[in-house]
């Protein structure tokens, strides 16, 4: 397998009583070659929610038949929702999107479609999009939670320019519209300043994440007509609950202005914590210029240009993988997940039984095959949060790894 083309089954979210496992290719060299759609679940009515989707055009072929037409692109769509036991269809429906330009192309395409579900059930949706001109698929299954008042699908955010909000993290003092239909009076918005350590090596003693309550401030927002605005922090986190005694809710968190990617020099130096000792990170830390830092931390590395760019191409790569997919109340890069997507690349295969995921690196009659299983935690502020289960056995293989990269060369397991 090709270091720079990543095969990961995703799980795109994890139900308490059922196994389900979609294929995703994800290519950091020829993004265009894959499709990353973004989902957002809300509900209207007791009986009806709202699919929200959102493709970016890259990822799509245009094409003509001549020179005199536009360029178009085709996407069709399918999707089946069932409840929790997977025993009964709810819904199901198809339809075509084309999405057409002559000079200027859309950065994205944003649709919705309305579906019928139950209140007070759980269940998901299953999804499926094909690039027509190209044939490419994607398969997703997203989580239905019409169960629980105080999550996310009960409410609608956006920015002040009407742009629904489909991340879980925010900018530095951005103003949100936060819209619900079912008559709220109230939502509490808690301020939260913890900062939360990155992974330790999986060889190290095992520990439990603490979710602080403590808040920094908390706010009470009136709805008008369904609707109430924020105005949300310059540092730290912000948990929105309709009842504080409770502890549920949605959560959305405050990284940096670029997230999930990485487009400034100081932004590439903390992931490089992973690699180094503690010195040399104090000494990337200090230097007065973070670009040149980076460049000869990995010259020194790579050997040559050429090689150390193949370096930085694949490591951060990875970092921005981690970032898009294991964001819970870290930096998807700082968690366990992150920590071993990262250093050991992609698994072969990963399998999920009900709260927890097993990634499996190598071939089973391999010695030095690894296996990784990952714990969903309980943490008030996040659905994504899995923890590692440590062990000593990790300690030989974590060093060979980091020792590859530290000698120049991507680690793969054999």
């Amino acid at each position: 397998m090709k270091h720079y083309i990543y095969y990961l089954l995703v799980f795109i979210f994890t139900f308490n009583s059922c196994s389900i496992s979609k294929p995703v290719n994800y290519s950091f060299e020829d993004s265009k070659n894959s499709l990353h759609p973004q989902f957002l679940v809300y509900h209207q009515t007791n009986s009806k929610s709202k699919l929200y989707f959102q493709l970016d055009t890259e990822d799509l072929l245009y094409s003509r038949k001549n020179l005199t037409e536009p360029f178009s692109a085709k996407i069709y769509l399918e999707y089946i929702v069932y409840q929790k036991n997977r025993k009964e269809i709810i819904d199901s429906g198809s339809y075509t999107i084309t999405n057409q330009y002559i000079e200027n192309k859309k950065t994205k395409i944003d649709s919705n479609f309305n579906f019928r579900f139950p209140y007070n059930q759980l269940g998901f949706i299953e999804v499926k999009i094909t690039d027509v001109n190209r044939s490419k698929n994607y398969f997703g299954t997203i989580e239905i939670d019409k169960f629980k008042q105080s999550n996310r699908q009960f409410f609608l955010l956006s920015d002040t320019a009407n742009n629904i909000i489909f991340d879980n993290y925010f900018r530095s003092g951005q103003s949100i519209i936060i819209k619900s239909n079912f008559n709220y009076t109230t939502l509490f918005a808690s301020n939260n300043n913890t900062v939360f350590p990155l992974s330790s090596p999986p060889f190290s003693k095992s520990y439990q994440p603490i979710y602080p309550k403590k808040t920094a401030s908390s706010s009470k927002l009136n709805f008008s007509k369904k609707t109430t605005s924020c105005q949300l922090p310059e540092n730290g986190f912000v948990f929105f609950q309709l009842d504080t005694n409770i502890n549920s809710g949605f959560t959305l968190f405050n990284f940096h202005s670029s997230y999930p990617n990485l487009n400034r020099p100081e932004l590439l130096i903390p992931p490089l914590r992973y690699l180094t000792t503690k010195d040399e990170y104090n000494m990337l830390i200090a230097h007065s210029n973070p670009k040149v830092a980076v460049d000869q931390y990995w010259l020194s590395k790579g050997a040559s240009k050429e090689r150390a760019r193949s370096l930085i191409r694949t490591y951060y790569s990875r970092v921005e993988f981690a970032n898009k997919l294991f964001t819970c109340h870290l930096e998807g890069w700082k968690t366990d997940r992150g920590l071993i997507s990262i250093i050991f690349g992609p698994p072969n295969y990963i399998s999920n039984n009900k709260n927890m995921e097993v990634w499996n690196y190598g071939d089973e009659n391999n010695l030095n095959s690894l296996k990784f299983i990952f714990e969903k935690k309980m943490n008030p502020f996040s659905s994504n949060d899995f923890a590692l289960k440590r062990n000593y056995s990790y300690r030989n293989p974590w060093y060979r790894a980091v020792e590859s990269w530290r000698n120049g060369k991507v680690y793969l397991v054999q």
